[in-house]
């Protein structure tokens, strides 16, 4: 708090989060410095990944550039959505973490219209491995198809998506909207898809996927998969 090339420390990890901490849950620790103090702080404080206490040194610049689709850096986003500000000297660094915390509608809606074209792109390959009998095929292609689910559903509620392992606890702690979505029964569904690659749970999840994004102005993408989509819904 005294150091003057200090600007904020942030806990992330879960003891940031507050879940799932035990006694031997390591510290993990953004420590944002000045620019030019980076390298220095970095050669002394840093510690390497699954250190008791792991730190990472970095600017303001760079907590920032987390928040930028497409970055690097982008796929660290889901640690700050709970994370503490435990030093912030002037107010900046809280700041970013806030608008780390949420996408804005416009972000947003990019987001889910590339990662939504992601999720019926797998799901496109699974069903046709599914007609043609590749059952491993089929069956990866649908595992695949989640994770960009996922993100498209988190997206247009103008969220970001978890981590895998905080996915049942943010759900539970703010459902996404829409009875269809209901947390315990969106689990049950992707977990069998997961496990199984079960066609007809695909078929019936595109069907809702579909409802959803025409809702959203993304009528669009799904109509970019003709003259596909009726096979898609299972209507032949």
């Amino acid at each position: 708090r005294d150091d003057g090339n200090v600007v904020g420390l942030v806990l992330t990890g879960s003891r940031g989060n507050r879940f799932c901490v035990t006694d031997a849950s390591d510290w993990d620790i953004r420590l944002v410095v000045r620019d030019g103090a980076r390298d220095d702080y970095r050669a002394r404080l840093g510690t390497p990944h699954g250190s008791a206490l792991e730190v990472v040194v970095l600017t303001l610049d760079a907590l920032a550039a987390v928040g930028e689709l497409g970055s690097p850096s982008a796929r660290d986003r889901p640690s700050y959505v709970h994370a503490q500000v435990v030093v912030d000297t002037d107010g900046r660094v809280g700041a970013v973490v806030d608008s780390l915390r949420a996408l804005t509608p416009e972000p947003a809606h990019a987001l889910a219209a590339e990662t939504l074209d992601d999720y019926v792109n797998s799901y496109h390959r699974s069903a046709k491995s599914h007609r043609l009998g590749h059952g491993i095929e089929a069956h990866l292609d649908a595992a695949e198809s989640i994770p960009r689910l996922l993100d498209t559903l988190f997206a247009l509620n103008g969220r970001v998506r978890p981590f895998n392992k905080l996915l049942r606890f943010e759900l539970e702690q703010r459902p996404l909207d829409g009875d269809v979505w209901a947390t315990g029964s969106l689990l049950q569904r992707l977990e069998k898809i997961v496990a199984t690659g079960d066609l007809a749970e695909q078929q019936r999840l595109f069907r809702d996927v579909e409802g959803l994004a025409r809702a959203h102005g993304l009528g669009d993408v799904i109509d970019g998969w003709e003259p596909d989509v009726p096979r898609l819904r299972g209507e032949s």
